[in-house]
Protein backbone atom coordinates (compact mmCIF):
# COMPACT_ATOMS: atom_id res chain seq x y z
CA UNK A 1 0.00 0.00 0.00
CA UNK A 2 1.28 3.87 -0.38
CA UNK A 3 0.34 6.92 1.47
CA UNK A 4 -2.94 6.78 0.37
CA UNK A 5 -4.59 3.29 1.72
CA UNK A 6 -6.92 2.79 -0.65
CA UNK A 7 -4.36 2.75 -3.63
CA UNK A 8 -2.86 -0.33 -4.26
CA UNK A 9 0.66 0.55 -4.42
CA UNK A 10 2.29 -1.85 -7.09
CA UNK A 11 1.09 -1.00 -10.50
CA UNK A 12 1.29 -3.07 -14.07
CA UNK A 13 4.90 -4.75 -15.28
CA UNK A 14 5.93 -7.65 -16.74
CA UNK A 15 4.52 -9.99 -13.72
CA UNK A 16 1.54 -8.15 -12.78
CA UNK A 17 -1.70 -7.30 -13.94
CA UNK A 18 -4.20 -5.32 -12.50
CA UNK A 19 -8.05 -5.77 -12.75
CA UNK A 20 -11.17 -4.57 -11.37
CA UNK A 21 -13.28 -7.36 -12.00
CA UNK A 22 -12.55 -10.89 -13.86
CA UNK A 23 -11.12 -9.88 -17.48
CA UNK A 24 -12.49 -11.64 -20.52
CA UNK A 25 -11.85 -15.19 -20.50
CA UNK A 26 -9.72 -15.00 -23.78
CA UNK A 27 -7.18 -11.76 -21.92
CA UNK A 28 -7.15 -14.11 -19.29
CA UNK A 29 -5.60 -17.40 -20.79
CA UNK A 30 -3.35 -15.45 -22.27
CA UNK A 31 -1.91 -13.33 -19.74
CA UNK A 32 -1.62 -16.39 -17.97
CA UNK A 33 0.02 -18.09 -20.69
CA UNK A 34 2.71 -15.07 -20.82
CA UNK A 35 3.05 -15.65 -17.28
CA UNK A 36 4.06 -19.51 -17.67
CA UNK A 37 6.23 -18.63 -20.12
CA UNK A 38 8.36 -16.12 -18.19
CA UNK A 39 8.89 -15.26 -14.47
CA UNK A 40 5.60 -16.06 -13.44
CA UNK A 41 2.85 -13.53 -12.08
CA UNK A 42 0.13 -12.68 -10.94
CA UNK A 43 -3.44 -11.18 -12.05
CA UNK A 44 -5.39 -9.27 -9.21
CA UNK A 45 -8.78 -8.49 -9.17
CA UNK A 46 -10.36 -5.89 -7.13
CA UNK A 47 -8.32 -2.95 -8.12
CA UNK A 48 -8.99 -0.18 -10.85
CA UNK A 49 -6.58 -0.77 -13.51
CA UNK A 50 -6.72 3.52 -14.46
CA UNK A 51 -6.90 4.51 -10.79
CA UNK A 52 -5.25 1.65 -8.85
CA UNK A 53 -8.26 2.26 -6.20
CA UNK A 54 -8.96 -0.60 -4.12
CA UNK A 55 -12.82 -1.69 -4.55
CA UNK A 56 -12.67 -4.96 -3.52
CA UNK A 57 -14.82 -7.65 -5.24
CA UNK A 58 -18.24 -9.30 -4.27
CA UNK A 59 -19.15 -12.49 -2.90
CA UNK A 60 -20.28 -13.02 -6.41
CA UNK A 61 -17.21 -11.87 -8.14
CA UNK A 62 -15.69 -14.09 -5.95
CA UNK A 63 -17.39 -17.40 -6.05
CA UNK A 64 -17.01 -16.81 -9.85
CA UNK A 65 -13.19 -17.01 -10.16
CA UNK A 66 -12.74 -19.28 -7.28
CA UNK A 67 -15.49 -21.90 -9.34
CA UNK A 68 -14.51 -20.85 -12.74
CA UNK A 69 -11.54 -19.25 -13.14
CA UNK A 70 -9.13 -22.61 -12.47
CA UNK A 71 -11.39 -24.72 -15.05
CA UNK A 72 -10.82 -22.43 -17.44
CA UNK A 73 -7.18 -22.19 -17.20
CA UNK A 74 -7.12 -25.81 -17.04
CA UNK A 75 -8.71 -27.07 -19.89
CA UNK A 76 -7.19 -23.69 -22.05
CA UNK A 77 -3.26 -23.68 -22.07
CA UNK A 78 -1.26 -26.74 -22.82
CA UNK A 79 1.33 -28.25 -21.03
CA UNK A 80 -1.01 -28.27 -17.76
CA UNK A 81 -1.20 -25.45 -16.05
CA UNK A 82 -2.63 -25.26 -12.24
CA UNK A 83 -2.75 -21.87 -10.43
CA UNK A 84 -2.65 -20.99 -7.18
CA UNK A 85 -5.51 -18.52 -6.19
CA UNK A 86 -6.50 -16.68 -3.03
CA UNK A 87 -7.84 -13.61 -1.15
CA UNK A 88 -6.21 -11.12 0.49
CA UNK A 89 -8.32 -7.87 2.83
CA UNK A 90 -6.92 -4.88 2.65
CA UNK A 91 -8.40 -2.13 5.03
CA UNK A 92 -11.94 -4.10 4.87
CA UNK A 93 -11.69 -4.72 1.23
CA UNK A 94 -11.30 -7.83 -0.40
CA UNK A 95 -9.13 -8.34 -3.46
CA UNK A 96 -8.50 -11.97 -5.42
CA UNK A 97 -4.82 -12.91 -6.63
CA UNK A 98 -4.14 -15.83 -9.70
CA UNK A 99 -0.81 -16.69 -9.21
CA UNK A 100 0.85 -18.31 -11.80
CA UNK A 101 4.47 -20.24 -11.48
CA UNK A 102 7.24 -19.87 -13.84
CA UNK A 103 6.12 -23.39 -16.16
CA UNK A 104 8.70 -26.01 -15.91
CA UNK A 105 8.03 -27.31 -19.50
CA UNK A 106 7.95 -23.69 -21.96
CA UNK A 107 6.40 -22.98 -24.36
CA UNK A 108 2.91 -22.45 -23.03
CA UNK A 109 0.17 -21.63 -25.41
CA UNK A 110 -3.74 -21.27 -26.08
CA UNK A 111 -4.99 -24.95 -27.08
CA UNK A 112 -7.91 -23.39 -29.19
CA UNK A 113 -4.76 -21.68 -31.00
CA UNK A 114 -2.41 -24.05 -31.39
CA UNK A 115 1.36 -24.52 -30.18
CA UNK A 116 2.63 -22.02 -33.02
CA UNK A 117 -0.42 -18.95 -32.65
CA UNK A 118 -0.88 -19.63 -29.07
CA UNK A 119 1.95 -18.56 -27.57
CA UNK A 120 1.77 -15.50 -25.70
CA UNK A 121 4.61 -13.48 -23.83
CA UNK A 122 4.56 -10.26 -21.22
CA UNK A 123 6.46 -7.17 -22.57
CA UNK A 124 6.27 -4.89 -19.76
CA UNK A 125 2.41 -4.78 -19.07
CA UNK A 126 1.46 -5.72 -22.37
CA UNK A 127 0.49 -9.28 -23.35
CA UNK A 128 1.59 -10.41 -27.31
CA UNK A 129 1.96 -13.18 -29.36
CA UNK A 130 5.33 -14.64 -29.39
CA UNK A 131 7.56 -14.21 -32.73
CA UNK A 132 9.29 -17.44 -33.46
CA UNK A 133 12.58 -16.95 -32.19
CA UNK A 134 10.92 -15.97 -29.25
CA UNK A 135 9.15 -20.29 -29.23
CA UNK A 136 12.30 -21.36 -30.32
CA UNK A 137 14.07 -19.59 -27.00
CA UNK A 138 11.49 -21.29 -25.15
CA UNK A 139 11.98 -24.60 -26.25
CA UNK A 140 15.70 -24.33 -25.87
CA UNK A 141 15.03 -23.51 -22.38
CA UNK A 142 12.56 -26.95 -21.78
CA UNK A 143 16.08 -28.68 -23.15
CA UNK A 144 18.08 -26.66 -20.89
CA UNK A 145 19.92 -25.34 -23.91
CA UNK A 146 21.17 -21.93 -24.46
CA UNK A 147 22.29 -20.30 -27.81
CA UNK A 148 25.74 -19.41 -27.15
CA UNK A 149 26.25 -22.98 -26.44
CA UNK A 150 25.15 -23.98 -29.75
CA UNK A 151 27.39 -24.30 -32.44
CA UNK A 152 27.79 -21.50 -35.01
CA UNK A 153 28.70 -22.28 -39.16
CA UNK A 154 32.53 -21.75 -37.92
CA UNK A 155 34.84 -24.51 -37.57
CA UNK A 156 36.67 -24.74 -34.59
CA UNK A 157 40.07 -24.55 -36.38
CA UNK A 158 39.34 -21.51 -38.00
CA UNK A 159 39.31 -19.05 -34.95
CA UNK A 160 41.69 -16.71 -34.14
CA UNK A 161 44.84 -18.41 -32.49
CA UNK A 162 46.64 -15.26 -31.23
CA UNK A 163 43.03 -14.15 -29.74
CA UNK A 164 42.78 -17.89 -27.96
CA UNK A 165 46.35 -17.62 -26.45
CA UNK A 166 45.12 -13.81 -25.02
CA UNK A 167 43.05 -16.16 -22.58
CA UNK A 168 44.62 -19.89 -23.13
CA UNK A 169 48.56 -18.91 -23.40
CA UNK A 170 50.26 -21.03 -25.35
CA UNK A 171 47.13 -23.02 -26.48
CA UNK A 172 43.81 -24.76 -26.11
CA UNK A 173 43.41 -28.52 -26.54
CA UNK A 174 40.58 -30.07 -27.85
CA UNK A 175 39.51 -31.80 -24.47
CA UNK A 176 39.47 -27.97 -22.70
CA UNK A 177 37.91 -26.62 -25.85
CA UNK A 178 35.00 -29.25 -25.43
CA UNK A 179 35.03 -28.76 -21.53
CA UNK A 180 34.88 -24.81 -21.98
CA UNK A 181 31.90 -24.82 -24.67
CA UNK A 182 34.23 -23.15 -27.11
CA UNK A 183 33.85 -25.92 -29.30
CA UNK A 184 30.68 -28.33 -29.33
CA UNK A 185 31.39 -31.96 -32.01
CA UNK A 186 28.81 -32.23 -35.27
CA UNK A 187 25.95 -34.98 -34.59
CA UNK A 188 27.06 -35.97 -37.98
CA UNK A 189 30.89 -36.22 -37.86
CA UNK A 190 32.25 -36.72 -34.32
CA UNK A 191 35.61 -35.78 -35.52
CA UNK A 192 34.18 -32.45 -36.78
CA UNK A 193 34.58 -29.67 -34.64
CA UNK A 194 32.60 -26.04 -34.80
CA UNK A 195 33.10 -23.07 -32.64
CA UNK A 196 30.10 -22.28 -30.62
CA UNK A 197 28.80 -18.57 -30.60
CA UNK A 198 30.42 -17.72 -27.57
CA UNK A 199 33.67 -18.47 -28.89
CA UNK A 200 32.96 -16.50 -32.26
CA UNK A 201 31.67 -14.01 -30.13
CA UNK A 202 35.39 -13.69 -28.20
CA UNK A 203 37.71 -15.43 -30.41
CA UNK A 204 37.37 -13.88 -33.85
CA UNK A 205 38.32 -10.72 -35.20
CA UNK A 206 34.85 -10.54 -37.50
CA UNK A 207 32.02 -12.45 -35.21
CA UNK A 208 29.55 -9.81 -37.39
CA UNK A 209 30.13 -12.18 -40.32
CA UNK A 210 28.19 -14.58 -38.44
CA UNK A 211 25.55 -13.62 -36.46
CA UNK A 212 24.21 -10.60 -37.81
CA UNK A 213 24.84 -7.02 -36.24
CA UNK A 214 27.05 -8.22 -33.67
CA UNK A 215 28.10 -4.52 -33.30
CA UNK A 216 27.45 -1.15 -31.57
CA UNK A 217 25.97 1.69 -33.22
CA UNK A 218 27.03 5.31 -31.74
CA UNK A 219 25.16 7.90 -33.36
CA UNK A 220 25.24 11.52 -31.79
CA UNK A 221 22.09 13.64 -32.30
CA UNK A 222 21.70 17.82 -31.79
CA UNK A 223 19.06 18.49 -29.39
CA UNK A 224 16.97 16.09 -27.69
CA UNK A 225 14.21 14.91 -29.91
CA UNK A 226 16.30 12.36 -32.10
CA UNK A 227 15.72 13.88 -34.95
CA UNK A 228 18.92 15.59 -36.49
CA UNK A 229 22.02 13.30 -36.74
CA UNK A 230 25.40 15.04 -35.88
CA UNK A 231 27.16 11.58 -36.46
CA UNK A 232 27.00 7.49 -36.57
CA UNK A 233 29.76 5.28 -35.86
CA UNK A 234 29.67 1.62 -36.09
CA UNK A 235 32.22 -0.35 -34.08
CA UNK A 236 32.83 -4.06 -34.81
CA UNK A 237 35.40 -6.29 -33.10
CA UNK A 238 35.06 -9.28 -30.74
CA UNK A 239 33.18 -8.36 -27.18
CA UNK A 240 36.30 -7.75 -25.40
CA UNK A 241 37.65 -5.02 -27.55
CA UNK A 242 34.29 -4.25 -28.48
CA UNK A 243 33.51 -2.92 -25.12
CA UNK A 244 36.58 -0.61 -24.90
CA UNK A 245 36.36 0.59 -28.33
CA UNK A 246 32.52 1.58 -27.60
CA UNK A 247 33.52 2.94 -24.31
CA UNK A 248 36.63 4.87 -25.50
CA UNK A 249 34.54 6.53 -28.43
CA UNK A 250 31.63 7.52 -26.04
CA UNK A 251 33.87 8.70 -23.30
CA UNK A 252 35.19 11.36 -25.34
CA UNK A 253 31.60 12.22 -26.86
CA UNK A 254 30.62 12.83 -23.29
CA UNK A 255 33.77 14.72 -22.26
CA UNK A 256 33.02 18.51 -21.19
CA UNK A 257 35.10 21.42 -20.22
CA UNK A 258 37.94 20.24 -21.58
CA UNK A 259 41.09 22.22 -20.03
CA UNK A 260 44.97 21.80 -19.74
CA UNK A 261 45.92 19.87 -16.51
CA UNK A 262 48.98 19.71 -14.47
CA UNK A 263 50.02 17.36 -16.56
CA UNK A 264 49.99 19.00 -19.66
CA UNK A 265 47.01 16.78 -21.14
CA UNK A 266 43.87 18.35 -22.03
CA UNK A 267 41.45 16.47 -19.37
CA UNK A 268 37.70 17.89 -18.81
CA UNK A 269 34.14 16.20 -17.01
CA UNK A 270 32.27 13.27 -17.93
CA UNK A 271 28.45 14.23 -17.98
CA UNK A 272 27.73 10.31 -16.35
CA UNK A 273 30.52 8.37 -14.18
CA UNK A 274 32.83 6.43 -16.44
CA UNK A 275 32.33 3.28 -14.56
CA UNK A 276 28.62 3.38 -14.46
CA UNK A 277 29.19 3.56 -18.99
CA UNK A 278 31.16 0.95 -18.87
CA UNK A 279 28.81 -1.65 -16.75
CA UNK A 280 25.78 -0.50 -18.84
CA UNK A 281 28.03 -1.31 -22.28
CA UNK A 282 28.95 -4.86 -20.54
CA UNK A 283 25.70 -5.31 -19.65
CA UNK A 284 24.01 -4.85 -23.18
CA UNK A 285 26.52 -6.99 -25.17
CA UNK A 286 27.39 -10.03 -22.17
CA UNK A 287 23.36 -10.61 -21.36
CA UNK A 288 21.67 -9.82 -24.78
CA UNK A 289 19.81 -11.57 -27.55
CA UNK A 290 22.33 -12.57 -30.55
CA UNK A 291 20.04 -15.03 -32.06
CA UNK A 292 17.42 -12.09 -32.89
CA UNK A 293 18.93 -9.53 -35.41
CA UNK A 294 19.60 -5.96 -33.98
CA UNK A 295 22.81 -4.49 -32.86
CA UNK A 296 23.58 -2.66 -29.50
CA UNK A 297 23.02 0.80 -29.81
CA UNK A 298 24.02 3.74 -27.89
CA UNK A 299 22.31 7.36 -28.59
CA UNK A 300 23.76 10.53 -27.13
CA UNK A 301 21.32 13.36 -26.86
CA UNK A 302 21.84 16.89 -25.32
CA UNK A 303 20.34 15.78 -21.60
CA UNK A 304 21.21 11.99 -21.63
CA UNK A 305 22.96 8.97 -22.54
CA UNK A 306 20.55 6.28 -23.54
CA UNK A 307 21.85 1.95 -24.24
CA UNK A 308 19.82 -0.21 -26.22
CA UNK A 309 20.32 -4.14 -26.27
CA UNK A 310 18.38 -6.32 -27.99
CA UNK A 311 16.27 -8.58 -25.93
CA UNK A 312 13.57 -8.34 -23.18
CA UNK A 313 15.08 -8.96 -19.80
CA UNK A 314 16.07 -12.93 -19.35
CA UNK A 315 13.96 -15.02 -16.47
CA UNK A 316 13.62 -13.84 -13.08
CA UNK A 317 14.68 -10.42 -14.01
CA UNK A 318 12.04 -7.51 -13.83
CA UNK A 319 12.46 -3.88 -14.15
CA UNK A 320 11.67 -3.70 -10.46
CA UNK A 321 13.97 -5.82 -8.96
CA UNK A 322 17.07 -4.62 -11.26
CA UNK A 323 20.12 -3.87 -8.65
CA UNK A 324 18.65 -6.39 -5.62
CA UNK A 325 21.33 -8.76 -6.64
CA UNK A 326 18.90 -11.23 -8.52
CA UNK A 327 20.66 -12.89 -11.32
CA UNK A 328 19.60 -14.78 -14.45
CA UNK A 329 21.72 -15.52 -17.17
CA UNK A 330 20.51 -15.88 -20.89
CA UNK A 331 24.00 -15.94 -22.01
CA UNK A 332 25.98 -18.54 -19.37
CA UNK A 333 29.42 -19.41 -21.45
CA UNK A 334 29.34 -16.02 -23.22
CA UNK A 335 29.17 -14.64 -19.03
CA UNK A 336 32.38 -17.30 -18.47
CA UNK A 337 34.20 -15.73 -20.62
CA UNK A 338 33.62 -12.28 -19.64
CA UNK A 339 34.72 -12.92 -16.15
CA UNK A 340 38.11 -14.97 -17.47
CA UNK A 341 38.57 -11.19 -19.44
CA UNK A 342 38.20 -9.80 -15.80
CA UNK A 343 34.97 -7.69 -18.04
CA UNK A 344 32.26 -8.53 -15.42
CA UNK A 345 33.65 -9.10 -11.46
CA UNK A 346 30.44 -9.87 -9.28
CA UNK A 347 27.29 -11.60 -11.14
CA UNK A 348 24.06 -9.24 -9.89
CA UNK A 349 26.35 -6.51 -8.69
CA UNK A 350 26.61 -4.37 -12.21
CA UNK A 351 23.37 -2.65 -11.89
CA UNK A 352 24.09 -1.68 -8.49
CA UNK A 353 27.16 -0.02 -9.19
CA UNK A 354 25.65 2.11 -11.74
CA UNK A 355 23.27 3.48 -9.33
CA UNK A 356 25.64 3.77 -6.98
CA UNK A 357 28.27 5.80 -8.82
CA UNK A 358 25.45 8.01 -10.47
CA UNK A 359 24.38 8.74 -7.29
CA UNK A 360 27.97 9.72 -6.05
CA UNK A 361 28.46 12.28 -8.85
CA UNK A 362 25.10 13.52 -7.92
CA UNK A 363 23.14 12.63 -10.88
CA UNK A 364 19.95 11.68 -11.56
CA UNK A 365 19.32 7.86 -10.82
CA UNK A 366 19.58 5.93 -14.35
CA UNK A 367 16.19 4.56 -16.10
CA UNK A 368 15.63 0.69 -17.31
CA UNK A 369 12.91 0.58 -19.77
CA UNK A 370 11.79 -2.40 -20.96
CA UNK A 371 9.91 -2.25 -24.14
CA UNK A 372 9.03 -4.78 -27.32
CA UNK A 373 12.04 -7.35 -26.70
CA UNK A 374 14.29 -5.01 -26.13
CA UNK A 375 15.88 -3.17 -22.53
CA UNK A 376 17.15 0.62 -22.49
CA UNK A 377 19.15 2.33 -20.02
CA UNK A 378 18.80 6.01 -19.48
CA UNK A 379 21.46 7.80 -18.12
CA UNK A 380 20.83 12.12 -17.38
CA UNK A 381 23.11 14.71 -17.23
CA UNK A 382 21.08 16.36 -15.20
CA UNK A 383 21.26 16.66 -10.81
CA UNK A 384 19.07 14.02 -8.95
CA UNK A 385 15.57 15.20 -9.38
CA UNK A 386 15.39 14.23 -5.19
CA UNK A 387 12.40 12.18 -3.85
CA UNK A 388 10.95 15.77 -2.38
CA UNK A 389 9.91 16.50 -5.45
CA UNK A 390 6.31 15.28 -6.53
CA UNK A 391 4.92 13.18 -9.07
CA UNK A 392 3.65 16.18 -11.33
CA UNK A 393 6.98 18.41 -9.73
CA UNK A 394 8.90 15.78 -11.75
CA UNK A 395 6.50 15.79 -15.19
CA UNK A 396 6.79 19.53 -15.04
CA UNK A 397 10.40 19.76 -14.75
CA UNK A 398 10.37 17.08 -17.76
CA UNK A 399 8.24 19.70 -19.65
CA UNK A 400 10.50 22.37 -19.06
CA UNK A 401 13.60 20.49 -19.83
CA UNK A 402 12.32 18.96 -23.11
CA UNK A 403 9.57 21.44 -24.50
CA UNK A 404 7.45 18.79 -25.32
CA UNK A 405 7.13 14.67 -24.81
CA UNK A 406 4.92 11.84 -25.45
CA UNK A 407 3.40 9.20 -22.74
CA UNK A 408 6.07 7.07 -23.40
CA UNK A 409 8.73 9.71 -22.10
CA UNK A 410 7.12 9.70 -18.36
CA UNK A 411 7.24 6.07 -18.96
CA UNK A 412 11.33 5.61 -19.84
CA UNK A 413 12.44 8.69 -17.85
CA UNK A 414 10.61 8.98 -14.75
CA UNK A 415 9.26 5.16 -14.30
CA UNK A 416 5.89 5.47 -14.67
CA UNK A 417 3.40 3.08 -15.62
CA UNK A 418 1.53 4.17 -18.95
CA UNK A 419 -2.05 4.09 -17.35
CA UNK A 420 -0.60 6.47 -14.51
CA UNK A 421 1.46 8.79 -16.78
CA UNK A 422 -1.78 9.05 -19.01
CA UNK A 423 -4.21 9.76 -15.94
CA UNK A 424 -1.43 12.36 -14.42
CA UNK A 425 -1.24 13.95 -17.62
CA UNK A 426 -5.19 14.33 -18.24
CA UNK A 427 -5.07 15.62 -14.64
CA UNK A 428 -2.23 18.15 -15.66
CA UNK A 429 -3.73 19.18 -19.22
CA UNK A 430 -7.37 19.81 -17.35
CA UNK A 431 -5.24 22.47 -14.91
CA UNK A 432 -4.28 24.02 -17.98
CA UNK A 433 -0.56 23.25 -17.38
CA UNK A 434 0.38 21.26 -20.82
CA UNK A 435 -1.28 21.82 -23.74
CA UNK A 436 -2.58 18.28 -25.72
CA UNK A 437 -1.50 17.74 -29.40
CA UNK A 438 -2.18 15.57 -31.69
CA UNK A 439 -4.20 12.77 -31.78
CA UNK A 440 -3.89 8.23 -31.43
CA UNK A 441 -0.79 7.65 -31.28
CA UNK A 442 0.50 10.74 -32.18
CA UNK A 443 -0.24 12.63 -29.16
CA UNK A 444 2.18 14.70 -27.21
CA UNK A 445 2.14 17.80 -24.91
CA UNK A 446 3.49 20.61 -24.48
CA UNK A 447 4.13 22.83 -21.13
CA UNK A 448 2.15 26.06 -20.60
CA UNK A 449 4.08 27.57 -17.36
CA UNK A 450 1.47 27.90 -14.89
CA UNK A 451 -2.47 27.96 -14.52
CA UNK A 452 -4.44 30.51 -16.24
Amino acid sequence: MNKNNNKFALRESKSLEIKETIPQKNQLIKTCVAFANAAGGEIIIGVEDSTYNIVGVSDEIRDKIFEDVVNSIMDSIAPHLIPEIYEKNINGKRIVIIKIFPGSKPPYFVTSEGSKKGVYLRNGSITKRATEEYIEELFRQQKKIYFDECHSELLFGDLDKDLLKELYGKGIGIERALMDKIAVRSIRDPHKLFATHAALLFFHSHPENYIPEATVICTEFKGTKGRDIIRTIELKSPIPQLIESTLKLVASWIERDLKVSNSGKMEGKYMIPLVALREGIVNALVHRKYFIPGAVKVALYEDRLEIFSPGELPGLLSIENLGDGTTFLRNPTIAKFARMYKLIEKLGSGIRLIFDSCKEAGIRKPVFYEGGDFVKIIYFFGPELGDDLTCEEKIIQLGKSLGEFRIKDLVERIGFSRNTATRKMNTLVMQKLFDRHGKGAGVYFVYRGSHK
